[in-house]
């Protein structure tokens, strides 16, 4: 039993600290325009050729998975997870527990070799952490293809983290093709079985309109819920958009320049003031750069008007006062 505690303890402290949400341009609070941009791996990938399409099952946990996890079928957090009969009914069991123990002390590349064998036993959470070790060259070389392949087999388990892993892959598009409504269904799945991670994606997800109906409010009660978990930036987006004045912000720095770059002058159009596409879901990063677009011509548009309006004003003031210098204010 001791063996098993270290074993789970092994896979969940791995998907907590693991970078499922990269920080291209600073942490989320660092910048209030910003947020998170997902990333399936901090290092690149040994390979640029995209894996051939797969088809992915968007399910819940079931049976002793998901009494091992400590879900709750409509709960807004997972119970701490467990170590009795329910984890000890996994497939693999004793192997995932033996590669536990040989992670814990040290040995990484031995415990990868024996949490093989339990993640081709059917083991969802050796085949989590597997997916993860892949991911990160812990105690493997890093290949970005076969955590993603690992990360299937998981989510295809119903285990909530690889569900939100791959949710991040195929919104990143980084090397899997882009398929932002299959991410909001994964992100739905695991955000829906109290995993903090995945209502955390969710809340981005409804923040920016990723595959679901841009809402703000819908933002805000699943970065709460995330929060309420121990979430790190889960409250300061419950803040930030709170006051609908706010700019919801942008999923990247490539975001951020489709509006923002202006010859390195600040924007000051009322247009992006809140800034939300309410209610507008969108299918791929293309969409969403068009719409962006859009909201930079509108601000280009509103700026450009108010500074007539503002010289005009200056103009008609020196005309008044009867200077004969007033041409260079118009």
């Amino acid at each position: 039993m001791k063996g098993l505690a270290v074993a789970l303890i092994f896979c969940i402290t791995c998907a907590l600290l693991a970078d499922c949400g990269s920080k291209p341009s600073g942490a989320a609070a660092a910048s209030p325009q910003e947020s998170r941009q997902p990333a399936a791996s901090s290092k690149p990938p040994t390979s640029t050729s995209a894996p051939a399409p797969v088809a992915v099952d968007v399910v819940m946990a079931s049976g002793p998975l998901q009494k091992c996890l400590g879900i709750t079928p409509g709960a807004d957090r997972m119970m701490k997870a467990g170590t009795g009969p329910a984890c000890e009914q996994l497939p693999g069991a004793s192997i995932y527990d033996q590669a536990g123990a040989r992670f814990q002390a040290g040995d990484h590349a031995g415990a990868a070799q024996i949490v093989r064998k339990a993640a081709d036993a059917g083991n969802a959470l050796a085949q989590l952490r597997l997916a993860l070790m892949y991911d990160q060259g812990d105690g493997v070389p890093q290949n970005s293809r076969t955590a993603f392949e690992w990360y299937i087999k998981a989510a295809a388990l119903g285990e909530p983290e690889s569900q939100n892993q791959l949710s991040n892959q195929y919104e990143g598009g980084e090397w899997v093709e882009e398929n932002w409504d299959l991410s909001a269904r994964l992100r739905q799945a695991s955000a829906q079985q109290g995993w903090l991670k995945g209502q955390f994606s969710l809340g981005r997800a409804y923040q920016f309109g990723i595959g679901v109906p841009q809402n703000r409010q819908e933002a805000i009660a699943w970065f709460r819920k995330a929060a309420a978990q121990g979430h790190p930036d889960g409250n300061h987006w419950v803040e930030w958009l709170s006051d609908s004045t706010n700019n919801i912000g942008f999923r990247d720095d490539v975001e951020r320049s489709i509006v923002m770059d202006v010859a390195g002058r600040m924007r000051f159009s009322g247009v992006l003031i809140g800034g939300d596409p309410y209610g507008i879901t969108f299918h791929n990063s293309a969409q969403r750069a068009l719409w962006l677009g859009g909201q930079r011509q509108r601000a280009d548009k509103d700026e450009a008007e108010t500074l007539r309006k503002m010289h005009q004003a200056e103009h008609d003031a020196c005309v008044r006062e009867g200077r004969d210098d007033c041409s260079f204010v118009r």
